[in-house]
């Protein structure tokens, strides 16, 4: 099984005649255990045309030492890497368990052998006055072998040989301890001349010069009187990666993550309807297109998902007199058909080509944005105006929900409110760079009002399911259960839209200003 662990650590570039440093006088460290040796050879596994790479993840199947095994390596923030690791298995066949959390980048293609490492590894323990190891210090000589693409390097060309020493934290205590920790000693360290390394891992350091670009790099820092652009495809990058992550997730069945995937697909697409005239038209109306298709997919079990455990609350809560027939265990057995369903559609969509090729379409996206003339100076002024018509639309969906007949028409109005409330509130999100707090202001006002008539949408949908269980041939007694349910619903759902005038009043009001 494969295991999952934080690894938060900082690598250092050193000559190879550098003398170690005086590792007992790193603040924090009482003790340095005796050095132990290791020769390790690692394998790393890539597409051609180095797709892990480019996300900054790095996967290898390592022999020798104590940590034997396949490893694989994903970003999380800077300096901290989520780290999963394999039994060793064999040479050439990548372990399930890890080959479905990278499906979403390497997207169909096959992985093969892209480099061997070859490592001389002396491992320091560092201790702390409570004789618990709070580090190690690792002094490592490195001989690469690079084969990619039909190109072969081998050791002593510029590059390919090398020291670099790293300083692991051991993956307890908190975070400000560690921070201050790996601070102490690359103080010390830089004594003896070592440096903070540019590179990400010894594995971009072996490619050098052909190391690919990480995605999502060398974007502009967002600035008031900058391009209007910059914010939004800033925040367009983290919400790629968040959908890139998750995608993994609904791959292993986690708990939640159909949910969290299908938000971010909904908050990408938002952002880009909501700032669609800072892009040319067709990029942005392709992108639309898929990824409403993906959020219907994983809508469907989301829905079924809701459905059931709102459903189900809703019969234990009531008194046993009020519920007509064994309802509990044929609602769990019709939702689950509907579910087992839905997941399996999710899962041969997350295969397709037609979603790996709107992954490319995204990426393509942001590394050459299709901008429009909007997009140019005028960060500040272009997104206010942007936010600005966005809560206008509110505005005007409230207006038409207040004045539709009470009944279905009521309903479908006040869910247009509760859609773009979403809207204003990713438009908001995407822009809180340049415009700050106002903008995150606008922001939770929208996401209440998202989530009051988030609990008015959920009521409506479940009224529509009990009006079918209870009219359906053969519901018998049990059409009086539904018909209490229904109206505990319409209850609901009345609550729900008082709560909402209530409170939605300042979403409907607040604006960006100059």
């Amino acid at each position: 099984m494969a295991q999952s662990a934080v690894e938060v650590e900082q690598k250092f570039d050193v000559d190879g005649s550098t003398p170690l440093p005086e590792l007992g006088k790193i603040d924090g460290v009482s003790r340095v255990g005796d050095p132990v040796t290791h020769a390790l050879e690692a394998v790393y596994f890539d597409t051609p045309d180095l797709a892990l790479a480019a996300h900054r993840i790095t996967l290898r199947r390592r022999t020798g030492g104590a940590d034997a095994g396949w490893h694989l390596k994903i970003p999380q923030s800077p300096g901290k890497r989520a780290e999963i690791h394999a039994p060793l298995g064999q040479p050439d066949h990548v372990p399930e368990e890890l080959l479905v959390r990278v499906q979403a980048y390497t997207r169909g293609h096959k992985l093969a052998p892209v480099a061997t490492l070859d490592t001389e590894r002396i491992s320091y323990p560092l201790y702390q006055e409570d004789d618990q190891r709070v580090a190690e210090f690792v002094d490592d000589h490195v001989r690469a072998r690079v084969s990619v693409g039909g190109r072969v390097s081998v050791g002593d060309s510029a590059g390919q040989s090398w020291r670099e020493w790293e300083v692991e934290l051991n993956g307890s205590g908190d975070e400000a301890a560690g921070e201050a920790f790996l601070d102490a000693a690359a103080t010390v360290l830089a004594k003896t001349g070592a440096k903070p390394s540019e590179r990400s891992s010894k594995l971009a350091t072996a490619f050098g010069d052909s190391w690919p670009r990480a995605k999502g790099s060398g974007r502009e820092i967002p600035q008031r009187k900058g391009p209007a652009v910059v914010p939004v495809l800033n925040y367009l990058d983290q919400q790629v990666a968040r959908l890139l992550l998750h995608d993994a997730h609904v791959r292993m069945n986690r708990d939640d993550s159909v949910h969290q995937m299908r938000a971010v697909t909904r908050r990408i697409r938002s952002v880009l309807h909501s700032c669609r005239k800072l892009f040319k038209a067709y990029p942005v109306e392709e992108l639309e297109a898929g990824l409403k298709s993906l959020a219907k997919t994983l809508g469907r079990y989301r829905d079924a998902e809701v459905l059931h455990e709102r459903l189900r609350k809703s019969l234990d809560e009531l008194p046993g007199k009020l519920v007509l027939g064994p309802l509990q265990s044929e609602l769990d057995e019709r939702m689950k058909v509907r579910k087992d369903t839905s997941l399996a559609a999710i899962h041969s969509r997350l295969d397709s080509p037609r979603y790996f090729r709107l992954l490319d379409q995204l990426e393509a996206f942001l590394e050459a944005p299709p901008v429009a003339a909007e997009a140019m100076p005028g960060a500040r002024k272009t997104t206010r105006k942007l936010v600005n018509k966005a809560a206008k639309r509110l505005a005007k969906r409230h207006d038409a929900a207040v004045a539709a007949a009470v009944g279905p028409s009521r309903d479908k109005a006040f869910h247009e409110v509760r859609k773009a409330a979403k809207k204003l509130r990713f438009a908001a999100a995407a822009v809180e760079s340049v415009h700050g707090k106002g903008a995150a202001k606008i922001a939770d006002a929208a996401h209440n009002v998202q989530s009051v008539l988030g609990k008015h949408q959920d009521s409506a949908v479940a009224r529509t399911e009990l009006l079918k269980l209870g009219s359906a041939e053969g519901a018998g007694n049990g059409a009086f259960t539904y018909g209490v349910l229904h109206a505990a619903e319409r209850a609901a759902a009345d609550s729900a839209q008082l709560e909402y005038l209530r409170s939605g009043k300042k979403a409907r009001k607040l604006r960006l200003k100059k």
